[in-house]
């Protein structure tokens, strides 16, 4: 999924770019932050990022990076190609949305084309917005993009552009008006490109477009049809917009790519659409709201004159139970980076089930909060309010990693969560059992444990207790899991919280 707002400068309370965006994908997670150091390198260097695409040649002079990195693991392909966010040392912000899929069926590739490749190399190497589109379409020209659909975000200090890319070698450009904000969910929101000519032609050769149709609609024109205005989208984009506008949007009405806000947009007003749940919906509403399910980070990223002075304002997990706090581009906080830049970078692709295990750090801590919130509405409020408490305290200050991992802690303790035993290990197919404190009273049917990943729904059902011991089916779930040591939670009646640790094999 995913979510972005991008803020022209004249739209914003700061008279500065702002962006804010939404990370979302499905299935267990780890985030990771990294600062990569700027790197002069002999010409010549290539690289392959993933086994099935081209070979690309890296940059000679390599930007400072701020990297925001998602790691999972699956045997198929592991390691994301579409999830990463960029700040660079020049202040360009790089950020991206699904927008599968395209009607393209006969994409141009070379050598499988172009995937994670494209935003890092755009970001080792961009000085400005502009630049950043300049390269992404000599790249994709060349190599041809090897996913259905995505947008792209390139902002600098003074502009915004949208890149939207068709499987292949096609894409839209346009740039956002800097007193307006566009909202982009995950489906083509461009309707009328900088580059229509050469996207007509293209169209009306492949039957999608013929002139007495109207006027060319890029998004209309090359979403398939089962991915054109799917309600997942536009709920997603008309909750943004009336957030945006202060009214209800027009039933019926086209989708803009931008609009004039009805008033200056300020950090309070992103933080809203980005934890937005449309009237107090849970996070496994269908179609999905903004912050869900699958929200993996949420981030807000105010682009300053001077590149050092950046601020990111970064939530871990979904932002509705997560505080954000604020950081500089320049240094990474205690318990957010797990390896060394260049050795992530090397292993991106190459993730191992044991990178996903469960480790005593922020990113889990706040796993623990947001499951407690799915579990037990009202912790959900609970949650919320002492957010907005700790939010109001910190104010703009660059965070203390020791003060919000208290903050952390003491809010697990208000909300009862309970470190539980596992007895033994998860198998494919098998029960599996875990120990609670014996003070705690339970009904079979009021059971339930799973990953914070995964509907509660789906979790599996407790089929026995035996005095402290809990028995509980093995759920489907199960089948797909990372075989990790893995943090599940418990739902143990109506308002009680608890947490295991196990190893799944």
């Amino acid at each position: 999924m995913c979510m972005t707002i991008l803020v022209g400068k004249k739209a914003s309370s700061t008279g500065e770019v702002l962006i804010a965006h939404n990370e979302d994908a499905p299935g267990r997670y780890i985030m990771q932050t990294h600062i990569v150091s700027e790197k002069h390198r002999e010409p010549g260097n290539f690289i392959k990022f993933e086994a099935d695409m081209s070979s690309l040649e890296l940059p000679e002079e390599r930007a400072g990076l701020f990297w925001s990195e998602a790691k999972t693991f699956n045997p198929e392909r592991p390691g994301p190609s579409f999830c990463d966010l960029y700040v660079n040392s020049y202040g360009v912000v790089i950020c991206t949305n699904n927008c599968e899929y395209s009607k393209e069926d006969k994409p141009e590739l070379k050598n499988g084309g172009i995937g994670y490749g494209l935003r890092r190399l755009v970001a080792e190497r961009a000085h400005s917005a502009k630049e950043a589109v300049k390269i992404a379409c000599e790249l994709v020209d060349e190599y041809g993009y090897a996913s259905s659909g995505r947008s792209y975000a390139f902002a600098d200090k003074d502009e915004i552009y949208v890149m939207q890319i068709v499987h292949g070698k096609h894409y839209a450009i346009s740039r956002v008006q800097d007193d307006e904000v566009a909202a982009i969910p995950n489906h083509y929101t461009i309707h009328e490109p900088e580059n229509s000519q050469e996207l007509i032609d293209y169209a009306i050769k492949r039957g999608w477009y013929e002139p007495d149709d109207g006027a060319f609609d890029f998004a209309k024109v090359y979403q398939a049809e089962n991915s054109y205005m799917v309600e997942k989208n536009i709920y997603r984009h008309i909750r943004a917009l009336e957030i945006l506008l202060d009214e209800k949007f027009p039933e019926n009405s086209p989708l803009p790519f931008s609009v004039k806000p009805s008033r200056k947009v300020n950090i309070a007003m992103l933080k809203e659409i980005l934890r937005s749940h449309y009237e107090d919906a849970s996070h496994f509403t269908k179609p999905l709201t903004i912050c869900n399910i699958d929200t993996l980070e949420s981030t807000i990223i105010e682009i300053k004159d001077n590149p050092e002075k950046i601020i990111l304002r970064r939530a871990l997990g979904r932002p509705c139970c997560s505080p954000y706090l604020t950081w500089g581009i320049n240094s990474v906080r205690e318990g957010y980076e797990e390896k060394e830049p260049e050795l992530s970078l090397a292993e991106h692709f190459k993730t191992k089930p044991e990178d996903l295990d469960w480790k005593d750090n922020a990113w889990f801590r706040a796993m623990e909060i947001q499951a407690a919130c799915d579990i037990c509405h009202y912790k959900a409020e609970i949650v919320r309010e002492r957010v907005a408490e700790f939010e109001a305290k910190s104010g703009d200050e660059l965070f203390d990693e020791k003060e919000a991992e208290k903050f952390m802690c003491s809010l697990k303790s208000e909300l009862g969560i309970i470190d539980c035993e596992a007895v033994g290990k998860i198998e494919k197919g098998k029960s599996f059992r875990v120990k609670i404190p014996e003070c705690i009273s339970l009904e079979i049917s009021e059971c339930l444990c799973g990953p914070s990943y995964l509907d509660v729904s789906k979790w599996s059902k407790c089929s026995g207790i035996n005095g402290n011991e809990l028995t509980f089916e093995a759920g489907e779930w199960i089948n797909d899991a990372v075989p990790c040591f893995m943090d599940l939670y418990l739902k143990l009646g109506k308002n009680c919280v608890g947490c295991v640790k196990i190893q799944v094999r």
